[in-house]
């Protein structure tokens, strides 16, 4: 049982700027959220060196690893299988890598499965088919952790899986149990289905957290059972749930929250004296995404979606502890049609892409982080390459991904045809010189960075190994 005084009020005060409230009361159930702040918050836990535990890597979603990629890597055995083949075709989404296996997902209708492959030859060591509820849904993951990969459905279940063989080890509808104690204007709002209930899953060793349409969850990771849970939604006025959820970051006493609606902002979660503090950033961009945190402990964040064609100010912006929004960058974006990728970091720099479709480049940029100010730029054309990059059939970008002292990035044509392929181009991380380029049999997706391999997840169709010295 939570004593009175750990249920703490956390209140946002106004939509523009910073605000930050550590209440010391109880609330009243009958009129507020039934909240149960947790004892400790983030950890200093991360993930093995020379592993990609996590879809971006590691918990602060840096897409980086230690390990430098400096020479042109060669394959080693790819996934490729035909579309008249009775197996599920693999999609090639890499969800986590390790020194041991591979775990890839592909999404259908009403369905995700997961393989598992021998990271030396390919081999393939299991498949589970995982049913949800209701159709097109495509599943968020949040790392493979002590055996156990965990995701949830988007919506309203959170799953774990035995990364040895395949097994369910267990499934909660967190909707279903929050619905137990507390009310549903602030879980989906008034007359609103639970289709309308998000989720998003973050692990660490010791908690499960989850982002919620509600704000932010633990749960432990031996059962899926609730451990504790923070309101971060608008107690006082209409909009009580939370939309468009963007993403979690986890630290050492900190905890990140992007949230496209309904007010776009940035919640930044810490304990003090036991109480939980929150602090609300408005974000320049209507669709947030993952909150990429540097070496000093600031965040960076681009644009969620990663195609459109309307004309934007700000691809990306960073905010500062407690102080707000300290840059905005507005890229070749607000000039028209693009492709954006997601941020990578090295602790000093944000690296992100762009493709542009008037001018037929691709675009990288190396910003320093503190000050969203333009180290570097590299353009490379597109003019041969005849291909719309505002459209998601024809065009896709890579997540880049740091490696050392090494940015790899990418981009391909076609990535859900037959006929895609690609190219993934490796540069300086200090000045944006070019180490090595590879042409690709898919259109990337996805990049994970091991002590010994790099792996390449593509369109339906492909996933490649390629060995590195």
């Amino acid at each position: 049982m939570v004593s009175a005084n750990r249920r703490t009020a956390l209140r946002m005060i106004g939509l523009v700027g910073t605000s930050s409230l550590a209440g010391c009361g109880g609330l009243n159930p009958s009129s507020s959220p039934n909240e149960r702040p947790p004892d400790t918050l983030g950890t200093s836990w991360s993930p093995p060196a020379g592993e990609w535990r996590f879809p971006r890597g590691d918990l602060r979603h840096t897409a980086r690893s230690r390990r430098t990629r400096g020479s042109r890597p060669r394959e080693t055995w790819q996934h490729r299988q035909d579309a008249a083949a009775s197996e599920d075709i693999v999609s090639g989404d890499v969800v986590a890598a390790t020194t041991e296996i591979v775990v890839t997902a592909t999404a259908r209708d009403a369905s995700v499965v997961l393989y598992a492959y021998d990271a030396a030859d390919g081999a393939k060591r299991w498949r589970q088919q995982i049913e949800f509820s209701r159709e097109r849904r495509y599943p968020q993951f949040g790392g493979l952790i002590d055996g156990t990969v965990y995701l949830t459905d988007t919506r309203t279940d959170v799953l774990a899986v035995d990364a040895s063989d395949g097994t369910l080890r267990w499934r909660v509808n967190l909707h279903e149990r929050l619905g137990e104690t507390v009310s549903d204007r602030f879980l989906t709002g008034s007359g609103r289905s639970a289709d309308w209930f998000s989720l998003l899953p973050l692990a660490t060793p010791d908690t499960v957290y989850i982002q919620s349409s509600y704000g932010v969850h633990g749960l432990n990771p031996e059962d899926g059972s609730e451990q504790w849970r923070i309101y971060l939604g608008d107690r006082n006025g209409d909009s009580h749930v939370l939309e468009d959820l963007g993403g979690l970051a986890v630290r050492a006493n900190r905890v990140w929250a992007s949230y496209g609606g309904p007010t776009p902002a940035v919640f930044t979660i810490e304990m003090f004296d036991g109480s939980p503090k929150v602090d609300r950033a408005t974000a320049p961009l209507d669709q947030p995404g993952r909150p990429v945190v540097t070496s000093d402990g600031d965040v960076g964040i681009a644009r969620q979606v990663v195609w459109s064609t309307d004309a934007r100010e700000t691809l990306a912006f960073g905010v500062a502890g407690g102080t707000g929004v300290t840059w905005q960058f507005p890229g070749l974006a607000s000039s028209g049609a693009a492709a954006f990728s997601s941020l990578a970091t090295d602790g000093e720099r944000m690296f992100i892409c762009e493709g542009h479709e008037q001018q037929e480049l691709f675009v990288v940029y190396a910003l320093r982080a503190s000050t969203g100010g333009i180290e570097w730029v590299v353009r490379d054309s597109l003019s041969d390459r005849t291909v719309a990059t505002a459209s998601p059939a024809e065009f896709r970008l890579c997540q880049p991904v740091v490696a050392g002292d090494t940015l790899v990035v990418g981009y391909g044509t076609a990535p859900d045809q037959e006929t895609g392929h690609g190219e993934l181009i490796a540069l300086s991380t200090s000045d944006g010189r070019e180490r090595w380029r590879t042409d690709l049999p898919v259109a990337p997706r996805d990049v994970a960075v091991t002590a010994d391999r790099l792996y390449v997840g593509g369109q339906k169709r492909g996933i490649l190994a390629f060995a590195t010295d």
